[in-house]
């Protein structure tokens, strides 16, 4: 080979050298890009963790109370139903008086 074929040959051989080198500083680039995306993901998950903690706290503490109103709820109609129960009683209980005394009550306004 000739000096000018060698000198050819490493020319080319260093600008693929040199392309090979701008690739890796790309990539190394890329590479801290799709890291710092990462770290930003990562801080946003943990972020949310602790969001999520925070409403599980207000959710269990909203439940607590539900199910205590749902209690007074419960007891409310049952209070409702014992006292239908018991108007009917004292309602049904004045009827059958005036119904079996009827007669002397009739009778007592007549002579007054």
């Amino acid at each position: 080979m000739s000096q000018t074929g060698v000198e050819r040959t490493l020319g080319i051989l260093l600008a693929k050298i040199e392309g090979i080198e701008k690739a890796i500083a790309l990539a190394d680039s890329q590479r801290a890009t799709v890291h710092r995306r990462l770290d930003d993901v990562v801080e946003n998950v943990s972020e949310l963790s602790a969001e999520l903690a925070a409403m599980k706290s207000d959710v269990k503490d909203s439940k607590a109370i539900t199910d205590e109103v749902k209690q007074w709820k419960q007891r409310g109609i049952g209070a409702l139903f014992v006292s239908g129960i018991a108007g009917t009683a004292i309602g049904g209980t004045a009827m059958a008086f005036v119904l079996y005394w009827w007669e002397a009550i009739m009778r007592a306004l007549r002579s007054a």
